[in-house]
């Protein structure tokens, strides 16, 4: 076996087994901040384990390991930053920090060691490996949720500027981003659209987070935040937004998160569901494996676009609609059934 021929079967298999490991390097590289430090000039690796608090050797090992899959570049004295390693900064447009702090982290990483299980069950695995279901346990690990939310900013900001692009707005006086987490969905909208003004609508312990702490103050000054739980009740609204809202619950709780949306919709108003759409078996992307990421995590799933269309109409909806962006997301938009 060529191990350099990734063309061979088992070289291609040999990767996808080893993958946990490029994970581990990568979450390392996240931990130890070394994007952050290699951003002001090249450093030796003892250097980075002094500013990481970490063992020289170790380091020198794990920045080798780094060197190889591209993420630092090395002369032969110092390590020097990469545009790979730079989207581990915080400040990164496209930052994915957080969610190499998160993914790899205890609260993913423990119910994945049970995969096996959740495909003899077909149940989650977070009660099993962590005790509790995963908001439950983020509420106990203040560390893991800050970078969980992190991660959820980041993967919005893949979004948000084509949501803002595909959404049209004419005629609304307020959005409501259900779950909307940091709201980093509602900063390029209100951009996009000057007259808007927008809810964000989340727990009450996300509400009391650090939201909207990196947008401009004149964009903060026309959202509001409200706590309370979507399975009980929403605001209501011209325009109800759902980002990644969804695919986290089974099929009779997203129809009551949806009969929550159209009890309470605004004459005229639209849902719009941002999602990851499943699309035809073999193609590539990010959905399957995300389904696969929802059956050990929560009771939720991704969905085709026909399975979208069939849980809104059962909540109430009408004319759907599915508009692609240049994203992995894809907007999914409806109006009460009349």
């Amino acid at each position: 076996m060529n191990i350099n021929d990734v063309s061979e079967p088992a070289t291609r298999m040999l990767q996808m087994i080893t993958g946990y490991w490029v994970t581990q390097i990568v979450h390392g590289a996240a931990v130890a901040e070394y994007a952050e430090h290699l951003q002001k000039g090249p450093a030796t690796a003892e250097e980075l384990a002094t500013l990481a608090r970490m063992d020289p050797p170790a380091v020198f090992r794990h920045l080798r390991a780094c060197a190889s899959l591209g993420l630092v570049g090395f002369d032969g004295e110092r390590f020097a930053t990469t545009p790979l390693l730079d989207t581990l900064r915080r400040d990164h447009p496209q930052s994915m920090r957080g969610f190499a702090l998160s993914q790899p982290a205890a609260g993913h990483w423990l119910p994945w060691g049970r995969f096996a299980e959740a495909l003899r069950s077909g149940r989650p695995q977070t009660v099993p490996a962590l005790g509790s279901g995963i908001f439950e346990y983020f509420g106990r690990t203040p560390t893991e949720a800050e970078a969980f939310t992190e991660s959820m900013e980041g993967l919005t900001a893949l979004v948000a500027s084509e949501a803002a692009r595909v959404l049209d707005t004419a005629g609304v006086d307020r959005v409501v981003d259900i779950g909307g987490a940091s709201g980093a969905l509602l900063a390029p909208l209100l951009e996009a659209n000057p007259s808007l003004k927008a809810t964000l609508f989340d727990l009450q312990n996300v509400i009391d987070g650090d939201a909207f702490s990196s947008t401009p103050a004149h964009i903060v000054a026309r959202i509001d935040k409200v706590a309370g739980d979507f399975f009980v009740s929403v605001p209501s609204t011209d325009l109800y937004l759902l980002k990644w809202i969804l695919h986290d619950w089974n099929d009779e709780e997203c129809i009551a998160i949806l009969r929550n949306c159209r009890n309470a919709i605004a004459p005229g108003g639209r849902v719009a569901i941002i999602e990851l759409v499943l699309d035809e078996v073999g193609e590539p992307g990010l959905a399957p494996l995300m389904d696969l990421n929802m059956l050990v995590m929560l009771t939720g799933r991704e969905r085709s676009f026909a399975e979208y269309r069939d849980l809104l109409v059962r909540a109430g909806f009408g004319d759907v609609a599915i508009t692609p962006t240049q994203s992995p997301m894809a907007v999914i938009t409806a109006r009460p059934a009349v």
